[in-house]
């Protein structure tokens, strides 16, 4: 019988040794790659419970209130805190396009150093310069992520990263939402569908914001001046009236009617008449423009109505009813032909004998017929008052 030597023996234990050490790496490197595979794992399903989680808050903050300054605020807070942002802040556009400041409630960290950072953040990343962040993120309505490479300023917090989020309504971006960090932030999926997801409830919020503003502005105001009507001048007053203490100077109401306007309107049509009343509104509040407290409004047809509060005197009252009296005088150019419509006003001041504000604006109407009786183009005082 042959037994194996001493060398093949070495051989068969080295062979076998390398084999195992072989399936060893491999076994170690499979476990490490499922270990990598299931901490990615973990992590993303933790990222989706937070996005899922702050989705959650924002529609449901969304849901509950009509204030696009919360949804906002809730909006900057939770992500902040849930993806991992340094900070942020929001801008609102303003009529004329451009975009305000940061709002104290609109930012988050909402401490003076955290504000101070984030504009520092803004400025350093050339947000509203000509044909900044700003303009690209409008211009292109889309979401878009950049690093600040400006030595020349001082970065607080070490803010070198942005992410902005423009929210559309009706067309329009209204709001600029930026988020800083101090590590990457790439503008790619899934970031971009949650912040596309993010804007979108926040739009809605926008939207709901202003359709309700534009029904209690239309429900308030006069739909040919844009001046205030009825409804509201009478709570104005109200609520003036309500504070008003024997000491203080006594508020006025001015009672306008236009002389002649049913003429022009017989014979120029009401289109033109439309066109007077107008003009008549412009001009009473561009007389008035100076005047420290004071309310135009319209009551219907050609009556207009002014309401004097404050610190005003009587004497300066009574002047500045006058003045309004004399510009009401000078002709209306419409396509080149003078309309004269001047105005009788009747001028009542509060006194403790009205027992209502209709009572006030009633003696200010006798008033206002008295100028009329008398010819029109004049100012008549309800009670004798003393100017002082």
């Amino acid at each position: 019988m042959n037994h194996p030597t001493a060398d093949e023996t070495d051989i068969d234990y080295k062979t076998l040794y390398l084999q195992l050490r072989k399936r060893f790496e491999r076994e170690k490197r499979i476990r490490r790659e499922a270990e990598q595979i299931a901490e990615r794992g973990l992590r993303e399903l933790y990222s989706l419970n937070n996005q899922q989680k702050l989705l959650e808050m924002i529609v449901s903050c969304a849901n509950t209130t009509s204030s696009a300054t919360r949804v906002l605020e809730v909006t900057l807070e939770e992500t902040c805190r849930r993806m991992g942002f340094t900070g942020g802040v929001a801008f609102i556009r303003r009529e004329d396009g451009n975009y305000d400041r940061v709002n104290p409630t609109l930012c988050f960290p909402d401490t003076l150093s955290s504000r101070q950072a984030l504009l520092d953040a803004c400025r350093a990343s050339r947000l509203f310069e000509a044909d900044g962040l700003a303009f690209q993120i409008k211009r292109q309505q889309k979401i878009v992520s950049w690093e600040i490479d400006s030595p020349e300023h001082a970065i607080g917090a070490g803010l070198h990263h942005g992410l902005g989020l423009p929210v559309s309504a009706g067309g329009s971006v209204d709001v600029l939402i930026l988020f800083f960090s101090c590590k990457e932030v790439k503008a790619e999926e899934p970031i971009v569908g949650l912040c596309m997801n993010i804007g979108g409830h926040i739009a809605r919020v926008i939207e709901r914001d202003q359709a309700e503003r534009k029904l209690r502005y239309d429900a308030t105001h006069d739909a040919l001046t844009n001046l205030p009507n009825r409804t509201l001048f009478i709570r104005t007053v109200t609520d003036i009236l309500a504070t008003w203490k024997t000491t203080d100077t006594p508020p006025a109401v001015c009672l306008i009617d236009l002389d002649h306007f049913k003429h022009i309107n017989d014979t120029a049509g009401h289109l033109v008449g439309d066109r007077v009343l107008c003009l008549a509104a412009q001009r009473l509040s561009h007389t008035l423009a100076d005047h420290p407290a004071h309310m135009v409004a319209r009551l219907g047809g050609d009556e207009f109505v002014i309401l004097f509060y404050g610190e005003t005197s009587p004497h300066e009252v009574i002047t500045a009813t006058e003045n309004v009296c004399d510009d009401l005088r000078r002709p209306f150019e419409i396509e080149e032909r003078p309309l004269t419509s001047t105005a009788s006003i009747g001028l009542a001041f509060w006194s403790s004998r009205y027992e209502n504000v209709s009572c006030m604006l009633k003696e200010a109407d006798q008033a206002m017929y008295a100028s009329k009786r008398a010819g029109g183009g004049r100012v008549t005082l309800a009670h004798p008052v003393n100017p002082a």
